[in-house]
C-alpha cells in the first residue's frame, strides 16, 4: 500500500497486519453487537408494552380505575362519571382473561380412543356495550359487527386468521365455570398492530358479567373531555369526586408506570452490554499495545525524520477510531441478528412472543459513538507510550523491546495493585450494603449504583491481578507438566514474561466468567430454596393451575368442589388472592380456606396451629416474616392493607417463616375475609391430596376427565410440577446465560490476541528452539499451552469473583423478598474451571500453528 501523507499511516498500518486487524475488530463487533442488540430488545420491549397499554386503556383521553389497578369496581361509578363537570362521553368497560379453545392436532403417539387434546391460546377479552367499543377498547371494526347481546364475540383479525376462524364459527372460551360457545360476528383492527401469542376480543358487557361471575361490575372507564376542557382540569376532578380508591389517569401515564417497572429488568440488560464492552475494551488496549511493540523500529525512525511525539501519538489514536469505527457499523450488523435473537429468546422464556422488532436512530447512533469512544480511550496510553519511543534506542533493536510495555517504575508498581485492592474492598462493601439494606427498593438509583459497584470491584480485582499472576501460574505448572512435559512448565514460566498484559486477558475473561458464576448463584439459590419449600410444605399429591401460568385465569368453587367427589381424593385446597397498591406500598393478600393447614405445613417464626385457626375468624390475619420485619409486627400487632380506597385493619395472629406464595410479604386471611374485603372469590391454584392407597393412574384418569371441561388448566403431579418450575426458571436463565456468553466469547478473543503478540515477541526464541530441535508440534503444543495457563488463571479468578457476587446477589434478593438460602453453584463453577482448559486450547491454535510455520533460518536472524 503507498502511503500518500502521514495522515494515511494509521490506514496503512491496519492493512499492514489483518490478521490482528481482524482479532481486535471481532472483540469490538462483538462488543458493540451486544450493546445494540440489548438497546433495540429494550426499545422493542418499551414499544410493545406501549401497544399492549394503548388495548388496555383504548384511545380515550383519560381511564378511570380501582387505584390499586386490581379489580372491579360497582357499575354506578360509570353515571357519577358522566355526571363530572368536563367529561363529554364515558364508556364502561370489564376486562377479563380467558383462552380460545381450539381444536389441536393430534400427536402420532397418542393411542386409539383417546381424544385429541385441544389447543389453548390466552386471551384478553373486554365486556363492552356496543356503541361503546371503539371508546373504551380503540377497537375499529374491521368486517362484520359489534357483539350486541348474547353469546357473541367479535376477535382481532390477526388471531381469527391464526385460528382460521370466519364470520359465523363458533369459537369456545374458557370461564371460570369452565368453558362456553360464543359466535364470531365481528373481525377487529386493534390498535398497535399484531400482538403474537395474545388474541384480543370484545363480549356484549352483560354476558361478559353474567360468565365471569362480576355480575355489575367494571375494571375501567373510558373518558373523553369536552372540547375546550382542560384534560388536567377534568382529570383532577374525577379523582376528588370518586376519592382515594380510584384514580383517573391519562393512558400515556399509565404507559409510564410500566415503563418505569422495565426499568430493573432494563437497567440489568445494560450492565451486561456494558461488561460486554468493557472486557473489548481490554481486548482493545492489548492489540493496540502490540501495535506500538510491531512498529518500535518503524516509530524511532519516524521520530529521526522529525516527526513529534504529537504526531506519533496521533497516528495510533486515529488508527483506534478507524478500527473503532469499521468495528461498530460491523457490529450493528451483529447486533441485529443478536436483537432478533434475543427478542426470540425473550418470548420463550417469558411465554411473551414480541413479533416486530423496533430499531430507533438512538440505539444505532449509541452503538457506533459507545464504540467507537470506548476503542478510542481504549488506545490513548499505547498512543502516549508511542510518543515517547526514543529513536536511538527503537532503530538499535526491536528485540529490545520484547519485554513488551515499558516497566514501570517501583512505586506505581506497588501503588496500582493496592489501589485496585482498595477499589475491590470498597466496591464489595457497597455492594453488600445495598444487598443488607436497600435491596427492598429497586429502583433506578439504586440498581445503576449497584452496577457501578460491580463494575468498579471488576476494575479493582483487575488492577491486583498482575500481582497473582506468578503465583497462580507457579500453582498451574505441575499440572501443566504432567499433562503435557515440559511444554507446560516452559508455558507457566512465558506466562509470566509479561505479567500486566497477561493480567489483562486474564481479567477479560475473569469478567465473563464470574458473571456466569453470579448468576448461577443466584439462579441455583432462588430454585433450591422454592424446591427445599416445597419439599418441607407441599403435602399434595397433584396441582392444578393455568396451562398459561400469566394469563391470569381462575376458576369458581365448582371446580374444587368437582375435584373433592372424584373417588380417592381426601382433600383439596384452593388459594385466592388479590393485589393491592397504594402509591409505593404493594400488599399480596392470600385468601385460604379451613383445608389448606392439612395439605400444607406452616412453619411460624411466631405461633403456632392455634393462628391458622384464628385466621377463620373475621378480623385476623396472619403475614409473612419479612413483612412483620419490615412493619415491626408481632403477634397482637395490627396490619393495615389498603382496599377499594379503605383501609383494612387485621389482628397479627401469627408470623410465617416459610411464606413463599407472598416472598415474605404476604398477607394470609381467610377465604370469606378475601371475598368480602377485596371482591375476589375465585382462584387460581387448586392442590390436591389422595387417599392412601389409591391407584394413582386410575385417579389420574378421572381427574383429568373432570378437568376436560376446564382445558384452560392442567393437571400436574407433584413430580411434574417440580420439574415444571425447574424448566420455567431455567429456561428464563437461558436468557441472560446467552448474553453472557458474548463477554466469554471477547475473552476468548482477547486470549488469541495475547497469544499473538508472544508469537511476534518470541520470534528469535521460537527459531532457536526450532534449531536446537524442537518439533514444530512441540512449539505449537507450547503456545497451546500458554493459552491454557491465562485461560485457567482468569477462570480461577472468575470462580473466586464470582461466588462472592453471587453470595451478594442472594443476599440482596432475601433482603427484598422472599428469603433465599445460598446454594455454592458446584457444577458451574466446576465447568468454568474445565472450559478455562478449553478456551486456552481453542484460543491458542492458531498463534501455535502460526509458530510452528516459522522459517528456522529467518526467526534466528530476527532482529
Amino acid at each position: 500500500m503507498r502511503l500518500g501523507s502521514y495522515a494515511g499511516l494509521s490506514a496503512r498500518s491496519l492493512f499492514a497486519r489483518p490478521q490482528r486487524t481482524l482479532l481486535t475488530a471481532v472483540g469490538i463487533i462483538l462488543g458493540v453487537g451486544i450493546v445494540f442488540g440489548v438497546l433495540v430488545l429494550s426499545d422493542t420491549m418499551s414499544q410493545s408494552f406501549q401497544n399492549l397499554y394503548s388495548r388496555a386503556y383504548g384511545s380515550a383521553d383519560l381511564s378511570v380505575s380501582r387505584a390499586s389497578g386490581d379489580g372491579g369496581f360497582d357499575a354506578a361509578r360509570l353515571e357519577e362519571v358522566r355526571g363530572t363537570p368536563g367529561v363529554a362521553e364515558a364508556a364502561g368497560r370489564l376486562s377479563v382473561s380467558s383462552s380460545l379453545v381450539l381444536p389441536g392436532e393430534r400427536p402420532d403417539d397418542l393411542p386409539e380412543g383417546v381424544p385429541t387434546p385441544p389447543e389453548v391460546q390466552s386471551a384478553q377479552l373486554s365486556g363492552v356495550e356496543p356503541d361503546d367499543t371503539p371508546l373504551a377498547t380503540g377497537f375499529e371494526l374491521e368486517e362484520g359487527r359489534y357483539p350486541e347481546s348474547g353469546a357473541e364475540l367479535a376477535l382481532d383479525t390477526a388471531s381469527a386468521e391464526g385460528a382460521d376462524l370466519a364470520l359465523g364459527d363458533g369459537v369456545t372460551i374458557s370461564t371460570p365455570e369452565g368453558t362456553r360457545e360464543v359466535e364470531l360476528v365481528g373481525l377487529l383492527r386493534a390498535p398497535g398492530g399484531s400482538f403474537g401469542g395474545i388474541a384480543f376480543g370484545t363480549l356484549p358487557l352483560g354476558f361478559a358479567q353474567e360468565e365471569f361471575d362480576e355480575a355489575g361490575n367494571l375494571s375501567s372507564i373510558a373518558v373523553n373531555v369536552a372540547e375546550g376542557a382542560p384534560v388536567a382540569d377534568v382529570e383532577r376532578s374525577l379523582n376528588e369526586a370518586l376519592g382515594e380508591g380510584f384514580a383517573a389517569e391519562r393512558a400515556e401515564t399509565r404507559t409510564q408506570e410500566i415503563t418505569d417497572q422495565l426499568q430493573v429488568f432494563r437497567l440489568t440488560l445494560l450492565f451486561f452490554a456494558g461488561t460486554a464492552l468493557f472486557v473489548g475494551a481490554f481486548l482493545v488496549f492489548n492489540a493496540l499495545s502490540m501495535t506500538v511493540l510491531e512498529r518500535t523500529r518503524e516509530l524511532g525512525m519516524l521520530r529521526a525524520l522529525g516527526s513529534t511525539r504529537a504526531m506519533i501519538s496521533r497516528s495510533v489514536v486515529v488508527e483506534a477510531a478507524l478500527l473503532g469505527t469499521l468495528g461498530s457499523l460491523l457490529g450493528l450488523l451483529f447486533g441485529y441478528g443478536m436483537a432478533r435473537g434475543l427478542v426470540l429468546l425473550f418470548g420463550q422464556a417469558f411465554t411473551f412472543r414480541i413479533e416486530e422488532v423496533a430499531i430507533t436512530p438512538f440505539a444505532l447512533v449509541s452503538a457506533v459513538v459507545v464504540g467507537t469512544v470506548v476503542t478510542t480511550l481504549a488506545a490513548l496510553y499505547p498512543a502516549l507510550r508511542a510518543g515517547r519511543v526514543s529513536p536511538v534506542e527503537a532503530m538499535r533493536s526491536r528485540s529490545g523491546s520484547a519485554g513488551g510495555a515499558p516497566q514501570r517504575s517501583r512505586a506505581a508498581s506497588k501503588l496500582l495493585p493496592l489501589l485496585g485492592l482498595a477499589l475491590a474492598v470498597g466496591c464489595g462493601w457497597w455492594i453488600f450494603y445495598l444487598a443488607r439494606n436497600l435491596a427492598g427498593s429497586l429502583d433506578g438509583l439504586v440498581i445503576a449504583s449497584g452496577i457501578a459497584g460491580v463494575i468498579g470491584a471488576f476494575l479493582g480485582v483487575s488492577l491486583v491481578v498482575p500481582v497473582l499472576v506468578r503465583p497462580l501460574a507457579a500453582l498451574f505448572s505441575p499440572l501443566l507438566r504432567l499433562l503435557f512435559g515440559v511444554e507446560g512448565r516452559m508455558a507457566a514460566a512465558n506466562a509470566t514474561r509479561n505479567r500486566n498484559r497477561t493480567a489483562l486477558t486474564a481479567s477479560a475473561l475473569m469478567v465473563g466468567i464470574a458473571l456466569v458464576v453470579a448468576f448461577s448463584a443466584l439462579g441455583g439459590s432462588v430454585l433450591g430454596s422454592i424446591q427445599s419449600y416445597l419439599e418441607d410444605s407441599l403435602g399434595s399429591d397433584y396441582v392444578v393451575q393455568p396451562q398459561n401460568q400469566q394469563s391470569g385465569e381462575s376458576f369458581s368453587e365448582a371446580l374444587p368442589e368437582r375435584i373433592s367427589e372424584v373417588r380417592g381424593v381426601e382433600a383439596t385446597t384452593s388459594i385466592a388472592s388479590s393485589f393491592e397498591r397504594d402509591g409505593d406500598r404493594v400488599s399480596i393478600v392470600f385468601g385460604l380456606d379451613e383445608r389448606y393447614g392439612d395439605i400444607f405445613t406452616l412453619n411460624y417464626a411466631e405461633g403456632g396451629p392455634e393462628s391458622f385457626e384464628a385466621l377463620q375468624r373475621d378480623g385476623e390475619a396472619i403475614v409473612g416474616s419479612q413483612l412483620a420485619e419490615r412493619r415491626d409486627l408481632s403477634i397482637g400487632s395490627t396490619v393495615n392493607v389498603p382496599a377499594g380506597g379503605e383501609e383494612r385493619e387485621y389482628r397479627v395472629a401469627g408470623v410465617l417463616e416459610n411464606d413463599a406464595l407472598g416472598g415474605g410479604s404476604g398477607v394470609y386471611v381467610s377465604k370469606e375475609t378475601l371475598a368480602r374485603d377485596f371482591g375476589e372469590d375465585e382462584s387460581q391454584f387448586l392442590a390436591i391430596k389422595a387417599e392412601p392407597g389409591t391407584d394413582r393412574q386410575a385417579l389420574t384418569e378421572r381427574l383429568e376427565g373432570v378437568l376436560a371441561d376446564y382445558p384452560q388448566f392442567a393437571l400436574f403431579s407433584n413430580a411434574e410440577w417440580k420439574e415444571q418450575i425447574e424448566r420455567d426458571f431455567n429456561r428464563q436463565y437461558v436468557f441472560f446465560y446467552a448474553i453472557m456468553g458474548v463477554s466469554v466469547a471477547v475473552s476468548a478473543f482477547g486470549v488469541v490476541n495475547t497469544l499473538s503478540m508472544s508469537v511476534f515477541e518470541r520470534t528469535r526464541e521460537i527459531g532457536i528452539l526450532r534449531a536446537v530441535g524442537t518439533t514444530r508440534l512441540q512449539v505449537g503444543r507450547l503456545i497451546v499451552d500458554e493459552g491454557v495457563i491465562i485461560s485457567l488463571i482468569g477462570c480461577l479468578l472468575g470462580v473466586a469473583v464470582g461466588s462472592l457476587l453471587g453470595y451478594l446477589f442472594v443476599l440482596g434478593t432475601s433482603a427484598g423478598g422472599f428469603e433465599v438460602a445460598f446454594f455454592y453453584p458446584t457444577r458451574p463453577a466446576i465447568a468454568a474451571l474445565l472450559s478455562g482448559f478449553i478456551i486456552g486450547a481453542l484460543a491458542g491454535l492458531l498463534p501455535a500453528r502460526t509458530a510452528a510455520r516459522k522459517n528456522v533460518v529467518e526467526a534466528v536472524q530476527y532482529e
